[in-house]
């Protein structure tokens, strides 16, 4: 049975080095468990609901035995304003993962259990403060795996859209409650003996408004995803020092890799917006020279054999790689290597589509592939167009939540198109079954009420919020 109010636990920041690191607890008997942990300074955690508030504290109890009376200081929310709509604290103190351990131990020996992966956020969206498509955002921000992926889920983060959905839905009810008074009023007059009735004219107004507040959730959705990150990824592939970073300068038109002789000289991914004069068509990635071989055995490589910069550039690459759209897999002109590529591209790529590529045919002759050279612009344009219509045939990238949110809007607003037609015929003079306008009015406030919390099955979340971290 899932439950909202049991009090929860779990350390929020990753183990590692770190200067403090944060517990997280939520759920009723949140202040007997603070009390049993620490001593507060006053008015420490008196009173019941109000504003979020900083509280100073020491370890108390076993935990001041075993560690003295370190410092602690607690972002503490005492009631239903919160973020996850009930009472919420955030310990802050040393990042030492064996203090960390021990005090959400004794959370739990005080009545807490450990939080399941994604439980606060699941929390904070039934309790309306998140919307689906921020929810995902969370995990997204702590898979970021560059600043313009974390930067794209902060935004997404940001802008919620849950809030006007529910206010539609609110609409819908409330409208779906008038019509069917009506119905159940029916033979009731009005003072000048003519019976009661829906003002129709009224009603479609309304319901114009509910799928206006929609369309608007519907246009924000849009342009959401109208950035760089929803794009295609196209990454160029191939052994190190083969100028593929001249190559990329030249697709998109400055010089926005480092270029050098020396090998090793690209240690991380750059991508840059790649399109016609429509706009951006894809995102272009120029990985690290890729060493041949299995890529399986680089991307699984433990933490002990990431003993280098390089190394660790390496597996970045080889992931970055299994992520892509579409792989254009670079070659030196002359080069023995097979246009099929070596077994690494092959195992860390699948089935991605790609693109093979002869680079700096003005040093040598072509022997496969698309010729090119970034110092001629020979094949450069050729290898644009190439992509962008390999782009063209790769599905639009879209957050699952956001999928969801679009198909509920477009449920709903499809009844509500019915219902309003159905209203507009009343309204002129024709038969118009008012028990058929409150039913549609409702199956549009059911498609809304998946995506905003109000009604949801206990399965379908568990598969949306699994794959959160612990104390998120």
């Amino acid at each position: 049975m899932l439950s909202t109010s049991d009090l929860i636990v779990a350390a929020a920041t990753p183990v590692g080095p770190g200067a403090r690191a944060i517990i997280r607890l939520a759920g009723d008997g949140l202040d007997a468990a603070l009390t049993a942990l620490v001593t507060a300074e006053p008015p420490g955690f008196a009173g019941t609901g109000g504003p979020a508030r900083v509280v100073t504290a020491r370890l108390a109890g076993d935990l001041a035995h075993d560690w003295g009376p370190i410092p602690v200081e607690i972002l503490y929310w005492p009631g239903p304003s919160g973020p996850v709509g009930g009472p919420l604290a955030e310990l802050q103190l040393p990042a030492s993962a064996v203090l960390v351990a021990a005090v959400v131990a004794e959370a739990c020996r005080h009545g807490g259990r450990l939080a399941r992966g994604g439980e606060f956020t699941l929390r904070a969206f039934l309790a309306g403060r998140l919307d689906l498509v921020q929810a995902e955002a969370v995990l997204a921000v702590v898979d970021a795996t560059s600043p313009a992926e974390l930067s794209a889920a902060l935004d997404r983060m940001a802008a919620g859209s849950g809030g006007g959905l529910a206010i539609a839905r609110e609409l819908l009810l409330d409208l779906v409650a008038d019509i069917e008074a009506g119905i159940d009023f029916a033979d009731e007059t009005a003072p000048d003996g003519v019976p009661a009735g829906p003002d129709w004219i009224a009603v479609a107004a309304r319901i114009a408004a509910c799928d206006a507040a929609i369309a608007a959730v519907v246009e924000r959705l849009a342009s959401r995803d109208a950035g760089s990150t929803g794009l295609p990824r196209v990454v160029l592939v191939g052994p190190p020092n083969i100028g593929k970073s001249s190559l990329f300068n030249a697709l998109v038109g400055r010089d926005a890799a480092l270029v050098a002789d020396e090998q090793g000289t690209t240690r991380d991914w750059l991508e840059a917006p790649l399109g016609d004069e429509a706009g951006p068509r894809c995102v272009l990635v120029d990985l690290p020279g890729l060493d041949a071989g299995d890529a399986r055995g680089a991307t699984h490589a433990g933490p002990g054999e990431l003993g280098s910069v390089a190394a660790e550039a390496q597996r970045r690459g080889w992931s970055e790689a299994a992520r892509a759209d579409v792989v254009v897999f670079c070659r030196d002109a002359g080069s023995a290597d097979g246009a099929a590529g070596p077994i690494g591209v092959r195992a860390a790529t699948g089935e991605t589509t790609r693109i093979d590529v002869q680079t700096r045919c003005d040093l040598a002759p072509a022997t496969g592939g698309l010729a090119t050279s970034s110092v001629t612009g020979h094949g450069v344009a050729e290898l644009r167009a190439a992509i962008l219509s390999a782009v063209a045939a790769v599905a639009p990238r879209q957050s699952p939540a956001t999928t969801r949110l679009a198909v509920a809007c477009a449920a709903a607003r499809r009844v509500l198109a019915d219902a309003a037609d159905a209203v507009h015929r009343g309204a002129g003079g024709g038969f118009l079954d008012e028990s058929l306008v409150a039913a549609d009015l409702r199956r549009g406030a059911a498609a809304l009420a998946d995506v905003t919390g109000a009604a949801i099955d206990v399965d379908l979340l568990d598969r949306i919020f699994s794959r959160h971290c612990i104390g998120k």
